[in-house]
């Protein structure tokens, strides 16, 4: 099986690669908080200082490799966001592989992970979430590969642990998902079999889920020291960044058009148009972030029957799940944050893939790929809407189930 794993997870990191480029020059102009990125990598790229210390550099500074590599238009400022998207994929597809120990049902997490519309335009567009999450994605996959067994758990700790401070290295969101890890990790592989606390494992999993994860992080603030400053940027200055950008977190709007509530989005009550730029043919070119309905809805539900199962049942594997989506989503309700957005959601919407193939586990595999089919269908639904299709001025509005999608 896992020769065809390795293969299926190449042909779907090439695949999903190939579509997500595909018409990823449209929108033509920076697309909803390019507007903040794009400069920012811009700068890092021509080694000048930039001010956009809201966030953390790794994903301005991936951003400003795909402009290396592809130049400074549409292309180059999401290339690289493509690539992770892909890598986001694959690492679903992995993780269902560990969790559900099947090749078929690893192939239809991938299939609903795909067809529920936050990878696809999260993909295409360059923004931090889609960096962060790709690097949690992976950190989920290697601590799923610790759990199971000794053997290879130093090894899986320490790939974790790398991957959770390339994350957070990416936006601050991932600091949480990370704590919780490490609460999870410290009972876990802290204590022997016999109950009592393991010194030796201790230090092993305290050096890779809190060491490594911090000197990771810390890296990647090393390109600031590279760059054209009077005065130049020195090791302090890579510290004091950190309250700045606190700060900078605390600073953010407290009105927009399209902010929304924590408890909108599983219900998909607010999403929010990325892009909706004028063509001189009286078309419209839009991009709008929207789960698919069929894979929101039905989620939601799969995760409480998850959450269900792992409480009631001690199905540990279910209980894994609905944790997820728990640490994933619930922080939003006590992040101190004047607004959000329905792309809040989108790391813990992807989880929502895993519990659906964990309910429908449950039922005949035929009902299972008629699910994917149904996922897929409402995708090319959706399709002209979520990549930036050209569409008539008012044509859009077939796609408007509600008032509040506008």
């Amino acid at each position: 099986m896992m020769l065809k794993a390795a293969i299926a997870a190449i042909l779907l990191g090439l695949l999903s690669l190939g579509i997500f480029l595909i018409q990823i020059e449209y929108p033509a102009t920076p697309n909803f908080d390019e507007f903040h990125y794009v400069p920012a990598a811009r700068a890092f790229l021509a080694g000048v200082d930039n001010r956009n210390l809201e966030h953390p550099p790794l994903g301005k500074v991936l951003m400003s490799v795909g402009i290396a590599l592809a130049g400074d238009r549409p292309l180059g400022w999401r290339i690289m966001s493509a690539v992770f998207g892909s890598l986001t994929l694959v690492a679903m597809f992995v993780w269902g592989l560990l969790l559900f120990n099947s090749l078929e049902n690893a192939l239809a997490v991938a299939a609903i992970t795909f067809f529920n519309h936050l990878l696809y335009v999260q993909a295409r567009i360059g923004m931090l979430d889609t960096f962060m999450f790709a690097f949690l994605a992976w950190a989920f996959v290697a601590l799923t590969w610790a759990l199971q067994g000794r053997r290879h758990e130093t090894r899986a700790l320490a790939l974790c642990g790398t991957a959770l401070g390339l994350a957070i290295a990416c936006k601050w969101a991932a600091i949480v998902p990370w704590a919780a890890i490490v609460a999870f990790v410290a009972i876990v592989f802290g204590i022997n079999e016999d109950g009592k606390v393991s010194g030796r494992r201790t230090a092993v999993w305290a050096a890779c889920m809190i060491g490594l994860p911090a000197i990771v992080y810390l890296v990647t603030f090393l390109p600031f020291l590279f760059l054209t400053r009077d005065p130049p940027y020195t090791f302090w200055d890579l510290i004091q960044m950190q309250p700045q950008m606190w700060s900078g977190q605390l600073r953010v709007l407290s009105q927009h058009p399209y902010m929304s509530h924590w408890l909108d989005w599983p219900l998909l009550r607010r999403p929010i148009w990325y892009a909706f730029d004028h063509e001189k043919d009286h078309t419209v070119r839009g991009v709008l972030l929207l789960g698919n309905p069929w894979v929101m809805w039905t989620g939601v539900l799969a995760c409480l029957a998850c959450a269900w199962a792992g409480l009631r049942h001690r199905d540990y594997r279910a209980g894994a799940i609905a944790a997820t989506y728990a640490i994933l989503y619930f922080p939003w309700a006590i992040i101190p944050r004047k607004v959000s957005f329905y792309y809040y959601y989108y790391p813990a919407g992807m989880i929502l893939s895993l519990a659906i193939v964990w309910a429908l586990n449950h039922l005949d595999r035929k009902i299972k790929w008629a699910y994917v089919a149904v996922a897929a269908a409402f995708f090319a639904y959706f399709f002209p809407i979520l990549s930036a299709s050209k569409i008539s001025d008012s044509g859009f509005l077939k796609w408007m189930w509600f008032s509040s999608w506008i």
